[in-house]
């Protein structure tokens, strides 16, 4: 062993380019299967927040499809319920309808959804989404706030510009914190409102595209006690959100439909497979790229060697021995490789951490599962010893004669 260790050294401090280029080699190798993943991941990530903080939080409970109720009844009791469970941050009751919003001669189309601010900043990050104005109070019952579509632009203010994702974004035709806007409730009622404040989302444009108002004005207008569309629900952390839906169905709420936030929004689980499917795929390149790489660096190495060789076996080494050396110097390349890329790797993820990238559907951080990182240092170091196997292998069986006639 020992002097399996000192050829080892001395072949690799006699060559140290060729040492540095394929650590180097495996470093960027290394970042091929990890980089790419964190940032899809991060992609994910983003994608899943917008809809959690904005939309359906961990768990939406809703009127069962059966029951033929629009509203949850007692939501009051049931909530209760619920923020007794440990684990659970919060909940908060939304009434959602349909309305008609109008001003100056113009009309929008809106979804409209009421919520008592103070439970509602527990489940969403809606109030982080004023950009102009002020934030709904819960006692507030003639002020709304008007998503960014849908109070739209100044005819000025569009000339020159295109539509975005083919919806119109004159709206009502550029309102702003102050100005009234008339909005109709499903049950015909009209009423004007002051806009206290203009919100917006980057990504799917829930926000922008919806009106809020207080709970109490929803319930006042459209004859409402105790009664809600939706029940939101937070979670300490997302991955739980199947357990606690049936730690929720164990409460046994009548004539509801319990849903995670996966089931809830089923496109993003459709993206997220996608890119699972994009990961494979370059995790398999990434792959052959190693073995390609180190089996041909490592067959370059050992043909450069074949009159060291042919002595080192005059002087009674053995086949093994001589195989051993190569495939530690390929041990060596896949630890130090490994150790590079998990250098640069986490310097990057530290820094756009701190850094985020800005994209139209919300900041991207790039993230790395545990469970990514481990499964890429197995692959890493398997592809390097199988990828030196083949050329050591071939080195340690040539011929003595053979071997010493040639002229390095």
């Amino acid at each position: 062993m020992r002097t399996t260790l000192f050829l080892a050294y001395k072949d690799m401090v006699r060559d140290r380019k060729i040492v540095l280029l394929v650590i180097s080699l495996l470093a960027f190798s290394y970042i091929n299967l990890t980089f790419f993943p964190a940032f899809l991941n991060g992609l994910s990530n983003t994608f899943q927040d917008e809809v959690i903080n904005t939309g359906t939080s961990h768990i939406i409970i809703q009127p069962g499809i059966d029951s033929g109720q629009t509203y949850i009844n007692s939501e009051s009791s049931i909530r209760k319920k619920i923020d007794l469970i440990p684990g659970v941050v919060g909940s908060s009751g939304t009434i959602n309808f349909a309305g008609t919003a109008s001003a100056r001669g113009k009309q929008a189309s809106a979804r409209v959804e009421a919520i008592t601010p103070s439970e509602d900043d527990e489940v969403t990050t809606i109030r982080e989404k004023v950009v102009k104005g002020e934030y709904l109070s819960d006692g507030d019952t003639n002020e709304v706030l008007v998503g960014e579509i849908i109070a739209g632009r100044k005819i000025e203010e569009l000339i020159g510009r295109e539509t975005s994702f083919g919806l119109s974004v004159e709206g009502l035709g550029g309102i702003e914190p102050g100005d009234r806007i008339t909005l109709s409730f499903p049950n015909g009622a009209k009423k004007e409102y002051r806009v206290k404040g203009i919100v917006s989302s980057q990504g799917f444009g829930f926000v922008s595209q919806t009106i809020y108002m207080s709970k109490k004005e929803a319930n006042r207008v459209l004859g409402l006690n105790d009664q809600a569309s939706q029940i939101r629900v937070r979670l300490n952390n997302k991955n739980d959100a199947a357990r606690y839906k049936n730690l929720i169905l164990e409460l046994g709420v009548p004539s509801v439909e319990i849903m995670t936030w996966q089931e809830a929004s089923s496109f993003v689980e459709g993206i997220n497979q996608t890119f699972n499917v994009v990961i494979l795929v370059t995790t398999l390149v990434g792959i052959i790229i190693v073995i390609s790489t180190i089996g041909i660096v490592v067959f370059i190495n050992t043909s450069r060697k074949r009159r060291i060789i042919g002595v080192l076996k005059a002087i009674g080494m053995k086949n093994n021995d001589i195989m051993y050396v190569f495939l530690l110097e390929s041990l060596i390349f896949g630890i130090a490789g490994i150790i590079l890329g998990n250098i640069i790797v986490y310097s990057s993820l530290l820094y756009f951490s701190s850094n985020p990238i800005p994209l139209p559907i919300g900041t991207l951080r790039p993230a790395l599962p545990v469970e990514t990182a481990v499964n890429s240092v197995i692959i890493l170091f398997m592809s390097s010893m199988a990828a030196g196997y083949v050329p050591a292998r071939m080195a340690s069986r040539q011929d003595i004669l053979e071997t010493i006639r040639v002229v390095e």
